[in-house]
């Protein structure tokens, strides 16, 4: 009965370049507070780098601290029939949890069987119901697995972990969210695929199919389009030259592509702030819409291009979701944000 080789900085600044929702890994820049026991991760099958173990183990501690969540980590060579394995491990870790409300969580990695599972505690089969939990594992750990970045597969996935918990608690509805198809479950697995190469990109449009971009709002809604077809291409027309060149090394999943298109549907645009040289500019949201981050424009050759390298090295997230800047990186999009206040962390306090 349930009771209940990497890259980890690449992966926080995806997920805050693409402003996923929690962005969590992503945009995550979360202070290590406390360290986490080394239970939350046995990584028997070393498929982690020591300081990959103790991040991903620090952040899970922050799941117990916001959701009451215990998630624990197993990597194992062979550990034959998976499922029996996953249940068998739950009941023997979480007979002492750090939960005061059964809710946990394990997640069995095999190298050997090449399988993944994600078990799932009966505290938790409402809000994490397997349809969840599979679109997790396929269209989010997977896609980095793939590549050989556990570490980051497991923080991306716990990412989406700590939204769908915060919507949980806040009552947010299941029937608009992209895995929404099925009814709950204890969990789900899935072909891990590690080290089977990064899915194929879509080829990106031709120039004349591109969709025209003479303004700023025009390249976001190029921007969220592109996204909602889940199209991950480095290429399209409306990034900026350094954004192509960034995005080409990064693996792009599926799931953060639908994390954008959701997080930005509730968002309330400002009017367009430009510099005084019309070359640069800036979409923002009411600063009471903390999940909401601006993006960053430049007029190239009379077009207007998305710039999301600012994104990646200026932006931040908290756990709540909430942007902030980082006050120690020095930007030229500053002209957009002189009637705003910002507090001591360069989160948005007010207006002016």
């Amino acid at each position: 009965m349930r009771a209940m080789r990497q890259n980890s900085t690449s992966t926080k600044r995806l997920t805050a370049a693409l402003i996923v929702a929690i962005l969590a890994v992503a945009g995550l820049s979360v202070v290590r507070e406390l360290q986490a026991p080394p239970a939350l991760v046995e990584d028997d099958a070393k498929l982690m780098t020591p300081e990959e173990r103790a991040f991903v183990a620090d952040f899970h501690r922050f799941l117990v601290k916001d959701h009451d969540i215990d998630y624990r980590v197993v990597t194992v060579d062979d550990a034959g029939d998976i499922n029996r394995f996953a249940v068998e491990q739950f009941e023997k870790l979480f007979d002492k949890s750090s939960s005061a409300t059964g809710r946990g969580l394990l997640l069995v990695v095999d190298p050997t069987q090449d399988r993944v599972r994600l078990e799932v505690s009966f505290a938790l089969e409402g809000a994490f119901p397997d349809a969840f939990i599979a679109y997790v594992e396929n269209r989010q750990m997977v896609p980095f697995f793939r590549t050989g970045r556990i570490a980051d597969g497991i923080l991306a996935s716990t990412e989406l972990i700590a939204i769908r918990a915060q919507r949980a608690a806040d009552n947010a509805g299941f029937d608009d969210e992209p895995w929404a198809t099925a009814s709950g479950g204890g969990g789900a697995a899935t072909t891990a695929r590690i080290g089977d190469g990064p899915e194929q990109i879509p080829v990106p449009p031709s120039p004349a199919e591109a969709p025209p971009t003479n303004t700023p709002e025009q390249a976001l809604q190029a921007y969220f389009a592109a996204m909602d077809a889940r199209n991950a291409s480095p290429d399209l027309a409306f990034y900026t030259p350094a954004t192509r060149e960034m995005l080409r090394g990064w693996t792009i999943t599926q799931a953060q592509m639908d994390q954008v298109v959701d997080t930005y549907r509730g968002c309330t645009a400002q009017p367009i702030k430009s510099d005084p040289t019309s070359s640069l500019a800036v979409i923002r949201y009411p600063v009471a819409e903390r999940s909401c981050a601006p993006f960053f424009f430049e007029n190239i050759d009379g077009a207007w291009a998305l710039d999301l390298t600012m994104m990646q090295r200026a932006i931040r997230f908290g756990r709540t979701n909430a942007w902030r800047f980082d006050q120690s990186i020095d930007h030229p999009y500053r002209f957009a944000f002189t009637d705003w206040r910002f507090d001591e962390n360069g989160f948005p306090a007010g207006v002016q």
